[in-house]
């Protein structure tokens, strides 16, 4: 019976490791072809994996994507949760939640370029499911923006403009931060910038445009 659970648990750990490696391999390719010129082919080649393991854990490209789309949304919708609950003034949240944002997508480079990426043409792979859990996300920034106002420290501003002031130069700062990373670019054109630096610029940009006037 131990031999047993031994091999069980073995082989559910391949499992998940399995689905890890297609998962990432998933991410870089949709990231730097997008999701029309990313390849399962080379997904499965880059995780080294055969396809039909790919099928078997993902069941088709379009989930695989939607699902690296949704973990990401899904990560950011539980941490804001928990700052939106905490006791702390809704300033204190907002420069909370900024730094979350910037530590999520930095720990997955390849979230922002697939981001904008699907925006830009119009979000025309997303289905339902990501347009509800995108709006969730704004629905716990709608708590904050609502908190402040009643604390008396912001001014009446609709939240889903907030949330859409915070979020592209986010988005836009990591994915520079990665053509930084890896441009041949002639020293002195493209200056890497402390991430620290701008989630503090970011910090106090968005208190003073949510600030109240005296």
């Amino acid at each position: 019976m131990l031999l047993t659970n031994r091999l069980v648990n073995r082989r559910s750990r391949a499992g998940r490791d399995t689905r890890a490696a297609i998962f990432r391999a998933a991410a870089l390719e949709f990231s730097s072809r997008g999701y029309d010129g990313a390849a399962t082919e080379r997904i499965a080649a880059r995780a080294r994996v055969n396809k039909a393991m790919l099928y078997y854990h993902f069941g088709s490209k379009r989930a695989l994507y939607l699902a690296i789309v949704h973990e990401m949304i899904e990560t950011l919708a539980g941490r804001l949760r928990a700052i939106a609950e905490s006791t702390e003034p809704a300033a204190t949240k907002l420069d909370t939640w900024i730094a979350v944002i910037v530590e999520e997508g930095s720990a997955r480079p390849w979230f922002p370029p697939i981001m904008l990426r699907e925006l830009a043409s119009g979000a025309r792979h997303f289905d339902a499911s990501v347009f509800q859990a995108m709006n969730g996300v704004v629905d716990f920034v709608r708590r904050i923006i609502e908190q402040g106002r009643e604390e008396g420290t912001f001014r009446d501003v609709d939240p889903l403009l907030a949330h859409l002031t915070i979020m592209p130069p986010i988005l836009l700062f990591l994915v520079r931060q990665r053509v930084v990373a890896s441009t041949r670019a002639p020293k002195g054109v493209l200056v890497p910038l402390p991430v620290n630096q701008f989630v503090h610029h970011m910090q106090a940009a968005v208190r003073g445009m949510l600030r109240k006037d005296p």
